[in-house]
Order: structure tokens, then C-alpha cells, then sequence
């Protein structure tokens, strides 16, 4: 009996989307070719993409954080048995009767970020981490699972150019991941287990690495049908969206359109196809919304910090900061923390450089991951830089409008032999670099960087602000490391930190763009010689870091 049942809930195809419902609507909306494989899915199932299992049956021991708190486990189970995702339970020989050889993953228990003191029980698939035997990710090629992802930059000119009266509204799958059914192949890959006992999981399970892709290309199709209903611009991050709609006055009204700003409208399309909007986590249309972990403001169009977010990190940072020693995993949530904070605060980034490199100089052995070392004062003082930043209630930026770059000619060089030139409109400059200033770490990557900062200085001075402008520099390591937001040459990384400093200040977005030295005008400068007319020497003067006076001698060239 036990067995039959088994062998039954082994074949049933679990989803509460409606696949007949999706393949019509997306045929409808010219949309079945490029998703055609939604409805597919979702009628037979989606595979994981790993091979068969062929080694025997594979049961290892759940996590700690699982053991110590049963009680989330167990409730965890009777939720999903009843949802109708898991069947169970059964024992191990019915289990291998009915599936043959299957594997298990560790439960554990990780933090719910947007929940405090709550956790979310996933199955460790990456286990075991010495491929004896192989684990389940180490099988799964994500390139085989691709979906879209709306990330910071999109929103961000999505929210620049947005008119006025525009407003968003942003909806969240409820348990997206186990909408999806798994394939009958692939179930004994995911068997759970949990104090002797076994249950097979019908869905697709939090951990496995295509678990993302898999529910994204639903996502995917879901995103493009609103869209092509006229919904306005659909963003989407995993199981997050944002509906970016704007007022009557600017849309096209050439075909049918659902209402302005209308959550009962989203709501039937979701209903039509079985989708399941976990209303209680909707936020209304509004001119301000949260994604991505930061508040979004239309009107204003502004990107900030949530208070929320601002206590969290520096509480993170305080408590990283007070320890004699710290671990790897310690210092790298602290980095990720920073790293998505500096998207919103741009002069940020270079201000992650000594963490970076501490970070690096771990061992990374998965063996010795409870390592610890002492912080040097390079981290300690950028931890320092962010914990002031982030006390502030302003803490973001204004978005500028993407724009063109302005027509303006800037180039910067720099040579061993001289100097810096630089080359602004129609104009040039030169200083002259005194003898012994190159030393460890200070080289021609690092006289690159100041002849750019030079450059960008000189723009600023010439009261050009709130705009894009672009510079162009012969060093690809500079443009490079502009690029990234930062330098792994500590004293070029200082260099970065003063100038998108300045830029920020001026409200200027500025392009750093590579040019052969042959075309480089601010190459004859930097090496003592004046450049050909109709270039004159510039007059303006350009302020030198205090730090540098002594080293950068403005100079006036002859032929």
C-alpha cells in the first residue's frame, strides 16, 4: 500500500498555474515562440539538469542549524505536506523501491532577510563539498538556465526618465520556486529526510542551482505578458516586481490599455494564469517604492538607503569592527553588505578597496573557512569611511538624466619621462612631476589616475556640472578600474576616491573611454612638449590636491 502511494505521488504533476491558461495567453500576444516552453513545463514537468544518479543511495546528516531548531523543520514538513508539494512519509526501502537510488540534501536553516528571527529552510545541495560523491550543483550547468534580471542600473534609468505624475506598485510571488513541478526523472535528486523519515518532493527546491532558472523563464514569461497588456514597464528581480506605470497624458492610447494605476487589474491577469501575488506583501501605486533594498522616489528621482538598512549595516560593521580577529565569511558579509550600499552611494566604492584586498589575503580553503586574522588599519578606516556615511538620513543620490556626453573635448596621459597633460575644449595644461616620485605602488598606472583626476577637476572648475561628460585615457588599467569603481593599487584607489568624489559633488556622470596614444592630443603635454595648434595653453587654473603640491609642478612649455 505504502509503496503504491508512493509510486503514484511519484508521477503527479504538482503546480497550481494553469498551463492551458498561459499557452493561450501567450499565443494571443504573439509571445508562444519565444515561451513556448512555459506551458510545456508546465504540464510535464521541468527537469533539474543533472544526469541520473547511478552511485547508491545518499543520506547525510542534516545541518546543525536544522537540528537545533526541530520544531521550524518540522512545521516546515507539514506545510509542505499539506500544500500537496511533498508525499510522505515513507521509508528508505520504499523509497528505493519506487525511485531506485536516490540522494539527499543537509537541511538547513538560513536567515530571512526582510524578517527578523525567522528563517527559511532550504536543502544544502552544494554538499558535499569534496565531490564524494558529486554534489547536486556540481552537476548542474546554470548556463543551461538562463532568465532575465532587472538590475540597479535599469531601475535606476527607469526612475531618471520617468515624467511626472509616474507611479509604481510592486508585487512578490508567493513561494515561486515551489510553483514549479520537477520532473518524476529528477525526484530522487531531491529527496528530503528528516529523522528517518523520507518524503519526495514534487517542486522545485530552495538550494539547487537551477532552481532560479527555472521559475525565472515562468517569470520571464509572466513579465513580457503584462507588458504586452500595457501595463507599463515591468521590472523583475527573482520573485520581486515592480509595475512602473505613468500618467494617462503620456501614454500611447492607440490600443486598449487596463486602467491607470489599477491593482485589481494585475490581479485578473494573475488569476487567468494561476499566479500566485502574495498579496500581503503588495505595496500600492505610489511615487516611492522599495526594491532591490532601497527606496526608490520617483518625483524627487532619488535612490536612498532605508533607515532600516542604515542601522542594520552599521550595527554589522560595529560588531565586525569590536572583534581582535575576524573570519573570511564574517568579512565577506560585511563587503557584500557595502558593495550593494555603494550602488547608491557611488563615491563609495573605492572605499572598499582594503576590505577587498583583507578578503583576499584569506586562505580559501573550504577547511580552513573558520580562519581568523587581525584587521589592518586600511579596512579598519574605510569600515570607518561607511559607518559616517551611513549615519546620514540622506544617504543615496539624485539620479541624473541619461544623457548624451556633452560635447567637449577631454583627454589626459601621463609619462615617466615628464609628467601629466591634459587636454580640456581647446586648451592644455602640463605639470611637471618632481624627481624620486615614483616609488612601490606609485607608477604610471597611478600618474594615469591623478592625470584623469586632473582632467575631471578641470571640468569642474570650468562650472560644468550636472551632466555626462567623457574622458578619454590611453591606460586601459585606468579605464578599467574606473569601470569597476575601484583599483586594487591602493594609492591609484585613492586617487578614484577624490575624483568620483568631486564628480558626484558636481552631479557629473563621467565616461572614462580608452584612445590609441597616437590619437591621445594630451600625450605631447605629458612628455614636456606643447601640443600642435590650434591648441593654446590654458589659463584656468586647476586646483591640485594638497597631498600633491609638492610633486605636481605646473609647467610652461616652449617650442
Amino acid at each position: 500500500m505504502e509503496l503504491s502511494h508512493a509510486r503514484t505521488e511519484l508521477k503527479h504533476v504538482f503546480t497550481k498555474l494553469i498551463p492551458d491558461q498561459w499557452e493561450i495567453l501567450l499565443q494571443q500576444l504573439d509571445l508562444l515562440d519565444e515561451f513556448g516552453d512555459v506551458p510545456i513545463g508546465l504540464r510535464n514537468s521541468f527537469r533539474i539538469g543533472a544526469p541520473r544518479l547511478s552511485s547508491p543511495t545518499y543520506i547525510p546528516n542534516n545541518h546543525k542549524t536544522a537540528t537545533d531548531r526541530p520544531h521550524i523543520i518540522e512545521e516546515h514538513i507539514l506545510s509542505e505536506l499539506s500544500a500537496g508539494r511533498y508525499a510522505g512519509p515513507f521509508s528508505q526501502d520504499v523509497i528505493e523501491n519506487a525511485l531506485g537510488p536516490f540522494r539527499c540534501a543537509p537541511l538547513g536553516l538560513v536567515d530571512k532577510a526582510s524578517s527578523p528571527g525567522k528563517f527559511r529552510v532550504i536543502q544544502d545541495f552544494s554538499f558535499p563539498r569534496d565531490d564524494t560523491p558529486p554534489s547536486l550543483n556540481a552537476q548542474i550547468n546554470t548556463d543551461n538556465f538562463p532568465c532575465e534580471w532587472d538590475m540597479f542600473p535599469d531601475i535606476a534609468k527607469a526612475v531618471a526618465l520617468a515624467p511626472p505624475g509616474s507611479v509604481a506598485a510592486t508585487c512578490d510571488v508567493d513561494a515561486a520556486y515551489r510553483q514549479m513541478p520537477v520532473h518524476p526523472e529528477d525526484r530522487h535528486q531531491t529527496v528530503v529526510h528528516w529523522k528517518g523519515c523520507f518524503f519526495i518532493d514534487k517542486c522545485v527546491p530552495f538550494g539547487a542551482a537551477s532552481s532560479n532558472g527555472i521559475f525565472g523563464r515562468c517569470g520571464d514569461a509572466a513579465k513580457h505578458i503584462y507588458s504586452k497588456l500595457g501595463f507599463g514597464q515591468i521590472f523583475k528581480w527573482v520573485d520581486d516586481y515592480i509595475f512602473l506605470q505613468c500618467p494617462e497624458t503620456t501614454r500611447d492610447l492607440s490600443a486598449p490599455r487596463p486602467p491607470f494605476a489599477d491593482l485589481n487589474a494585475i490581479y485578473a491577469v494573475a488569476d487567468q494564469l494561476g499566479w500566485p501575488w502574495k498579496k500581503a506583501k503588495t505595496r500600492p501605486f505610489a511615487t516611492t517604492f522599495a526594491y532591490l533594498g532601497f527606496e526608490w522616489d520617483l518625483r524627487n528621482r532619488r535612490v536612498s538607503i532605508p533607515t532600516a538598512k542604515r542601522q542594520k549595516y552599521t550595527s554589522q560593521i560595529s560588531v565586525w569592527r569590536s572583534k581582535p580577529k575576524v573570519s573570511l565569511k564574517d568579512t565577506q558579509e560585511v563587503i557584500g553588505c557595502l558593495v550593494h550600499c555603494a550602488l547608491a552611494v557611488p563615491p563609495g566604492r573605492p572605499w572598499l578597496h582594503g576590505l577587498i584586498s583583507f578578503a583576499a589575503s584569506f586562505p580559501h580553503a573550504y577547511s580552513k573557512r573558520f580562519h581568523e586574522r587581525p584587521t589592518p588599519h586600511l579596512a579598519l578606516s574605510e569600515a570607518d569611511w561607511w559607518t559616517n556615511t551611513l549615519s546620514n538620513p540622506e544617504c543615496g543620490h539624485d539620479l541624473p538624466v541619461p544623457s548624451e556626453p556633452i560635447p567637449l573635448q577631454i583627454m589626459s596621459d601621463a609619462s615617466t619621462s615628464f609628467g601629466v597633460g591634459v587636454i580640456i575644449g581647446g586648451h592644455w595644461w602640463a605639470w611637471r612631476m618632481s624627481s624620486g616620485w615614483k616609488k612601490p605602488g606609485k607608477d604610471i598606472g597611478w600618474a594615469e589616475a591623478l592625470a584623469l583626476e586632473l582632467a575631471v577637476s578641470g571640468v569642474i572648475a570650468s562650472g560644468v556640472h550636472d551632466c555626462t561628460i567623457r574622458c578619454l585615457c590611453d591606460n586601459q588599467g585606468v579605464v578599467h578600474a574606473w569601470a569597476a569603481g575601484r583599483s586594487r593599487n591602493a594609492f591609484q584607489n585613492l586617487v578614484l576616491m577624490r575624483t568620483m568624489t568631486k564628480a558626484w559633488e558636481a552631479q557629473l556622470t563621467v565616461q572614462v573611454v580608452y584612445v590609441r596614444s597616437k590619437d591621445n592630443l594630451a600625450d605631447a603635454p605629458s612628455r614636456g612638449m606643447p601640443p600642435k595648434a590650434p591648441l593654446q595653453p590654458g589659463l584656468l587654473h586647476i586646483p591640485i590636491p594638497k597631498e600633491l603640491v609638492n610633486i605636481l609642478i605646473p609647467a610652461t612649455l616652449y617650442k
